[in-house]
């Protein structure tokens, strides 16, 4: 019994401030039991412990020693700071902003913090900023977040099977049907699954975490070259590296009306290097012509790509 409620307090607690549509949840536990508001309380000052050591403060001198465990279990921790939270049940009033982007847009939205969110193509999230959090929920697509350092108001993006928490850092976050990415750009961002039983993984700068639906656990890479180049979209830009053909028209054809088709499926492991305009894909086909001896067809909203024939000698 002592172990799972310290188990559900711990995934409780990474959840604060939780949303309003869970409140009437929360409260329910809370009654349930009267160990579990001390439960809670507990897990929310090891979390503090935990964003303490994660991001000190940009004043002080750098701290040595051994670091960071990639992964954390909050249950059971905390204890002598848990007074400091005796007003963590309170909740504040809530404002909501949504925010939604067309093909091709791609928008930087300051935020009333001072942090700024860099929104992709075809994405929508809802900003909801409080006196005692920052609450961004990602219902699709993806958004770069430069996060304004502000411990008392802790930074959240919920993007369904993950979430993400960050004191002042950038990081990345992608939502679609096959799963989740969080891609860290700058300092250090804890991330977990809301079912998760309070554990959590905690990404530095260049790791990239993949959540897929139905997988308890987030593949890490640590790729910081390949991170900058799949964020090349913030400036409209295609940055390439040896990715294929077919990776790159993906690319184009989710920022553009004008579609690039390929006719020959046999062009689509060719490997590409360069960097192009994202609102561009007809300069694109015209390198892919001179390149790789590719024959463009223009059909309405289409371009088609198949490789040239050339007549038998």
């Amino acid at each position: 019994m002592p172990d799972r409620i310290e188990r559900e307090a711990a995934a409780w607690a990474l959840r604060h401030p939780v949303a309003a549509a869970d409140r009437a949840e929360l409260d329910a536990w809370l009654r349930r039991n009267p160990r579990h508001e001390g439960a809670l309380l507990r897990s929310m000052a090891g979390l503090s412990v935990i964003e303490n050591t994660l991001a000190p403060n940009v004043d002080a001198a750098p701290r040595r020693g051994k670091g960071v465990s990639r992964r954390w279990m909050l249950a059971g921790t905390g204890g002598a700071l848990a007074a400091s939270f005796a007003g963590v049940l309170g909740w504040s009033h809530l404002n909501s902003q949504y925010v939604a982007t067309e093909r091709g847009e791609i928008r930087r939205l300051p935020l009333a913090d001072g942090s700024v969110a860099t929104i992709n193509t075809a994405s929508a999230l809802r900003i909801t900023m409080a006196r005692d959090s920052r609450r961004i929920a990602l219902e699709g697509g993806q958004a770069w977040f430069q996060v304004a350092k502000d411990r008392t108001r802790p930074f959240i993006v919920d993007a369904g099977i993950a979430q993400a928490r960050a004191v002042g850092t950038a990081f990345s976050v992608s939502r679609g049907s096959d799963g989740v990415q969080v891609a860290v750009t700058e300092g250090t961002v804890a991330v977990w699954q809301p079912n998760s039983s309070g554990e959590m993984t905690i990404l530095k700068a260049g790791d990239c975490a993949t959540f897929r639906p139905g997988v308890a656990t987030p593949s890490v890479v640590t790729q910081p070259a390949k991170i900058e180049r799949a964020l090349a979209w913030r400036n409209g830009d295609i940055a390439l590296e040896n990715e294929t053909l077919g990776e790159a028209i993906a690319q184009f054809n989710r920022y553009n009306r004008q579609q690039l088709v390929l006719a020959d499926p046999s062009l689509a492991h060719e490997r590409l290097v360069g960097l192009f305009k994202l609102d561009k894909p007809e300069n694109f086909a015209a390198m892919l012509s001179a390149s790789l001896n590719v024959e463009l067809t223009f059909r309405g909203d289409e371009i088609r790509l198949s490789r040239k024939r050339f007549p038998a000698r």
